[in-house]
């Protein structure tokens, strides 16, 4: 009984608007102390521990690497060499913005910082060409969600932490699914844009002229993406050391070559990553424990049942479309990095139990989290985007349900092709 009023008030305190990390710690803390007698001390130990992990220091990191790669000027290079890739389309700013973000996204590893950044820098420009201030917001959002899926991503590091599954493997795991949905989301926003932009006859020597000119001027950018992912993928770096070496390398880079900043800029820029870090890291530390105590009442172990059940009764793939859809369901109403805390331990050992390869279903996991980015009404890169090109969240909401349908699809296609995902982990096919 004591269990029930605990979940109903925590339930609605939610609904008043409560933070998700305060509403985990006090159910923690509640449920600790008048169900299962754990200590309180517990919850310091825990999270202490829980911190404590080398992979998880490459979350700060690769959020600092974002706010340096801005700072530095590499942003504004890349997305010029993006504009020049896609010139020739019709809709090409809304293309722009696609492919910059999934550049973008190949260094930051956030979905936050790839949202703001872009829709900072790109979003004025398609403005200008007519784009409505709702349909711009709702491509920006969009592209962020490549945020976590193109490598570098912090929420892989998360996933794997929690799961015990390499994060180094899920990054790589990524990579081609995040490419898919990229490729998805630029055809979608090139169409939806093409009476703004007409296509033009192409003339392939300003083509080659513009791209060979924009790729010399940004290649301090892709510099950092080829030693991220070919630091990765030869074994050279784990996801911690590829996320220091990556903070260092766009650090340097801004103090000595491209002078955007100077070493007094140094503290404050950190101190924007620390402010992302500082809403993370608490999750993180209370999540573990709220899987603790659901080890400890065996709830984990009842729905596990459930769906062990549903797959014996309606087949394995329905079960896999259900879990699917309850990861769907909660990133609708919170932030990702609860939803992976939550759930993952919950329906990762069903996943694994059915045969799916625990990389593969992480990398399924994870897009359906980056989904819950863009889905009213939470969506944290609809507030993100609102915030960073003064939208309202409203317009935002409408205009963000045409890009709902095509994601959905390109996860489900992700989940019946495993391919997508180990062919660059050729040890695991």
């Amino acid at each position: 009984m004591n269990l029930i009023i605990i979940s109903v008030v925590a339930s609605l305190l939610f609904f008043l608007g409560t933070p998700i990390v305060l509403i985990i710690a006090l159910w923690v803390a509640a449920t600790s102390y008048l169900i299962i007698d754990f200590p309180l001390a517990n919850m310091g130990l825990s999270a202490l521990d829980s911190l404590k992990s080398f992979a998880f220091l490459a979350v700060p990191l690769f959020i600092s690497t974002g706010d340096f790669l801005t700072a530095g000027g590499l942003s504004q290079r890349l997305i010029n060499l993006s504009r020049s890739l896609v010139a020739f389309m019709p809709g090409r700013t809304a293309a722009t913005a696609v492919l910059a973000s999934g550049v973008f996204s190949a260094i930051s590893g956030s979905n936050a910082a790839t949202a703001a950044t872009i829709g900072k820098l790109v979003g004025p420009e398609m403005k200008k060409v007519g784009v409505s201030p709702g349909l711009s917001g709702a491509i920006v959002a969009a592209s962020g969600t490549l945020g976590v899926i193109i490598p570098p991503s912090t929420i892989f590091i998360i996933y794997g932490v929690v799961m015990g599954v390499s994060p180094v493997d899920l990054n790589l795991g990524g990579t081609l699914p995040g490419v898919f949905m990229m490729l998805l989301l630029i055809a979608m926003c090139s169409w939806l844009t093409r009476l703004n932009e007409p296509g033009e006859r192409p003339n392939l020597i300003v083509i080659v002229r513009n791209i060979a000119r924009d790729t010399a001027a940004a290649y301090l950018g892709l510099i950092a993406i080829f030693l991220l992912f070919f630091g990765l993928y030869l074994g050279w770096f784990s996801s911690t050391e590829a996320a220091g070496v990556a903070t260092i390398y766009c650090l340097l880079v801004g103090l000595f070559i491209t002078r955007q900043f100077g070493w007094r800029a140094i503290p404050s820029i950190f101190q924007e990553s620390a402010a992302v870090t500082g809403i993370i890291a608490p999750m993180v530390a209370f999540s573990l424990q709220f899987q603790q105590i659901l080890s400890v009442l065996e709830i984990q172990v009842v729905i596990q049942d459930f769906l062990s059940s549903l797959a014996g009764t309606h087949g394995t793939l329905l079960t896999l479309l259900v879990m699917m859809g309850i990861i769907f369901v909660v990133g609708c109403i919170t932030e990702s990095v609860a939803v992976v805390l939550i759930l993952a331990p919950i329906l990762g050992p069903v996943a694994t139990q059915f045969g799916v390869d625990p990389v593969h279903w992480g990398v399924v996991f994870v897009v359906g989290a980056s989904i819950g980015f863009v889905t009213p009404p939470y969506g944290l890169n609809l507030f993100v985007t609102s915030a960073a090109m003064g939208i309202p969240y409203a317009t935002l909401a409408r205009s963000i349900l045409v890009f709902i349908l095509p994601l959905v699809l390109s996860w489900i296609v992700i989940l019946i092709f495993p391919w997508l995902t180990l062919f660059a982990l050729p040890d695991r096919t």
